[in-house]
């Protein structure tokens, strides 16, 4: 049972409202299928305002596009039916192959621009003359549904995005302080480490909240460079704080106790973050750590950890002390900032995502075959209503394709279908008949509609709310006139029930896959980044692979845990976000290095980029070569690493934990040479 609140209350009100007002004037104008303005104000709805405006103009973009796409190809291809299906097909699935490319909400532009050209393409084929006409009434229903849903939700008690998103940024920093806490007084138990993983999926909501920013009417729109700069110093101290987790656990399993002016240090650190307080405290600080890494004899195991561990714990404190005074500067714009941080944010930008280009591939030839088996169908056996069965196996194929086993939403929308389609055909013969007026139609309508809205209203039920939006709207066919027809109401459903049991079909043959295999493939695709890393092809800036990783970790993490297999679930999905920056580091700072050391650090980064691309193609390699380097580095350029380049050392040092965690490092006494 759902637990009502206002907001929920509000919202689906407000929703109601905006698609009774969208109907209304659909119906006033003669619109030939007014209830797909109703459906659009349902389907651009969101509790936040600004994302109702930013799905509002993608939505808009997508289906003139689409539109126009679908008046190109008709008239051509008229005559030649099979080719229309084919092109329309071909359509689809590129547009969804470049929408699943971009998991941003701008990836809904193609999306819409796919499956709006097979909407109104197949709906058009007995009428190729009114294609023009019939293209020009949807994407007058779907304007007229924007605007009503924009309008009424941006004056009607609108909530800011830019307020959650605040509110949001400010909680995340509050776990990533006591994350820090946990670590530097050594609370950090295995059981603490499935919350930790929790931020890395927060940290790729943040940035999907902070897309809609621009769309904000509050002043919160004008720091959409703020919240950037502060998202990329969160992507930044995930694998900060993992990094220095790990020293201080290397360095525990050498020697329980530390010295005093660690802990001198460390208890400093612990107060600095318990204040909560930005400012020089925290330079001063970093500054202690760093003159303490270089002071640290580099001479064992525990010393290269310790170095390390000073080394990324003065760069978490840096971190948290920028993100602090930018979260400061959210809450209070007007106050003047340094000039350091003035420069941060100038420099900040949109950091891309992770992206699965064989599974867009797939997502995309999924949806052309779907749509053609469908089309096939109706061709063949010259099913009058057919062409519903080829539109809605387009709309299933897109609107879940982002998933990584679609077929089980697609048996909700089948099963929500059965329960719709009963429903719809109470209002079609019992209802719409005895009304005579537009206010005992919104009364009539309010009894499914609100429900719906109040499903809409929360993300748990979301997906349940939207699978029933379509369905009812799709079987009620909602008009000015209403003769009823229990002929062809029946097989326009039946019609659209093959279109489902297609869409289920094609994608169950070609995307079902089982968790484990999902979670490989994404291991694979992480191993395949870093390997490209090496060889030159990733991206040299820290937070642009960070955003990437991070992304890909919030999607790989659930499955892991999910999976029944013992050695996915033993992952640590961590590691490789900590392989990455460190390969990152060394990369940046390599070229400053003496000749020779230069060389040394090239051959290692020859040979992790072999070992990963030999773990992406399954492939069992000899890692002895990579240990001894990377052993020999450390023993006889550390001297000279720690002077100038600690960086670098402290990266080296991560590297072989994260490489051979199993292997101890004093017991290596055979070097490798450069």
């Amino acid at each position: 049972m759902l637990n009502l609140n206002r907001d929920d209350l509000q919202f689906s009100l407000v929703t109601f409202v905006a698609a009774m007002l969208a109907l209304y004037i659909s119906m006033s104008i003669d619109l030939q299928r007014p209830y797909w303005a109703m459906m659009t104000v349902y389907i651009v709805s969101q509790p936040m305002a600004a994302a109702v405006r930013s799905k509002a103009v993608y939505r808009l973009i997508g289906t003139l596009t689409g539109a126009a796409v679908a008046v190109l190809l008709v008239p051509l291809l008229i005559d030649a039916p099979v080719l229309l299906c084919l092109a329309l097909a071909l359509w689809v699935g590129l547009c969804l192959t470049i929408s699943m490319l971009d998991r941003s909400p701008r990836s809904y532009v193609m999306m819409l621009a796919g499956y709006t050209a097979a909407i109104i393409g197949f709906g058009s084929v007995n009428q190729p003359l009114e294609i023009f006409a019939l293209a020009t009434a949807r994407s007058e229903e779907i304007i007229i549904g924007i605007v009503c849903a924009t309008v009424l939700h941006s004056l009607w008690f609108p909530k800011p995005v830019g307020l959650a998103l605040r509110t949001r940024l400010a909680d995340w920093l509050a776990m990533a302080d006591q994350w820090a806490i946990d670590i530097v007084e050594n609370n950090d138990s295995m059981a603490l480490r499935s919350d930790r993983l929790r931020l890395a999926a927060a940290a790729s909501e943040i940035h999907i909240m902070a897309t809609h920013l621009p769309f904000d009417v509050s002043h919160f729109r004008e720091t959409v460079s703020v919240v950037r700069a502060l998202h990329d110093r969160i992507l930044m101290l995930i694998p900060t704080l993992s990094t220095v987790g790990e020293r201080f656990a290397a360095m525990r399993s050498e020697h329980e106790d530390q010295d005093g002016q660690s802990r001198e240090i460390l208890a400093a650190a612990a107060h600095w973050i318990r204040a909560g307080q930005s400012g020089v405290p925290a330079q001063a600080l970093a500054q202690r750590m760093v003159a303490r890494a270089a002071q640290t004899p580099a001479t064992d195991w525990y010393g290269l950890n310790q170095i390390a561990m000073l080394t990324s714990l003065a760069e978490l404190i840096k971190t948290l002390n920028e993100s602090r005074s930018l979260l400061d500067h959210l809450h209070t714009p007007e106050r003047a900032i340094s000039k350091q941080l003035d420069q941060i944010i100038a420099r900040s930008g949109a950091r891309p995502l992770h992206s699965d280009t064989p599974m867009a591939l797939l997502g995309g030839l999924t949806a052309s075959v779907a749509i053609l088996l469908s089309c096939f169908v109706w061709i063949t056996m010259g099913w009058a209503e057919g062409g519903a069965s080829a539109m809605l196996a387009a709309i299933l194929s897109c609107l879940f394709a982002a998933m990584d086993d679609p077929t089980p939403a697609m048996k909700k929308f089948g099963y929500s279908q059965l329960i719709a389609v009963p429903i719809a055909g109470i209002y079609i013969f019992g209802v719409f008949p005895l009304i005579h007026s537009f206010p005992m139609l919104v009364l009539a309508l309010s009894l499914t509609m609100l429900p719906i809205g109040l499903l809409l209203a929360r993300p748990g039920t979301a997906l349940l709310g939207f699978i029933t939006l379509l369905n009812i709207s799709n079987a009620m066919a909602l008009q000015e006139s209403v003769n009823p027809d229990f002929a062809s109401f029946a097989n326009l459903n039946l019609s659209m029930f093959f279109g489902i049991f297609t869409a289920i079909f094609i994608t169950r043959s070609f995307r079902s896959a089982s968790t484990e295999a999902n979670a490989q493939r994404l291991l694979r695709q992480t191993w395949h980044s870093l390997a490209r890393l090496v060889h030159g092809f990733g991206l040299e800036d820290p937070a642009s692979f960070a955003s990437q990783m991070v992304d890909r970790l919030s999607i790989l993490t659930p499955l892991l845990s999910a999976s029944q297999d013992q050695d996915l679930q033993a992952t640590d999905t961590m590691n490789e976000l900590r392989t990455g920056m460190d390969l990152v580091a060394i990369q940046n700072d390599c070229r400053q290095l003496a000749l020779a050391d230069q060389q040394s650090i090239e051959r290692i980064l020859l040979l992790v980029g072999a070992h990963y691309q030999a773990r992406t193609l399954g492939k069992v390699t000899d890692d002895e070569p990579l240990l001894g380097s990377i052993d020999h580095a450390l023993r006889h350029s550390s001297a000279a690493l720690q002077s100038g380049h600690v960086t670098i050392l402290s990266a080296l040092v991560g590297l072989r934990s994260n490489l051979f965690p199993n292997q101890p490092y004093q017991r290596r006494t055979q070097g490798v040479a450069s």
